[in-house]
């Protein structure tokens, strides 16, 4: 069984332009991660990865842009989910915005990000 305790404190920060990121929790299978827009109009492109995504808006709001076009407004408390090799973007529509992003399996791409000197 696996099973590991991620003290908050403890977890670097990856920052770029307004946004930071850290991971929060992760085993093979899920990762855990926050991510903090300091400014309203920040964008995350549309992309597209093999992993299954799940999306919490924890603070403010962003308009998520969808695979078929089309863009929500979600605000705290709301969430939307990606499957496999769906194409999503994000642009925030209030500062500091903070997402949570749970992926299956662990990101390895954000995992060395996070962990790179």
């Amino acid at each position: 069984m696996f099973s590991q305790f991620f003290p908050a404190d403890e977890q670097p920060h990856k920052e770029q332009e307004g946004v930071s990121s850290r991971i929060l929790a992760y085993s093979p299978e899920l990762m855990l991660m926050e991510w903090r827009f300091e400014n309203a109009g920040q964008v995350i492109p549309p992309h597209a990865h093999y992993h299954a995504q799940l999306s919490y808006v924890a603070k403010g709001a962003a308009t998520i842009r969808l695979c078929d076009g089309s863009e929500k407004l979600c605000v705290a408390g709301d969430a939307v989910s990606f499957a496999p090799n769906e194409s999503h973007g994000v642009v925030t529509a209030e500062p500091d915005t903070v997402i949570m992003d749970v992926f299956n399996p662990v990101r390895l791409d954000h995992l060395a990000n996070h962990t790179q000197g």
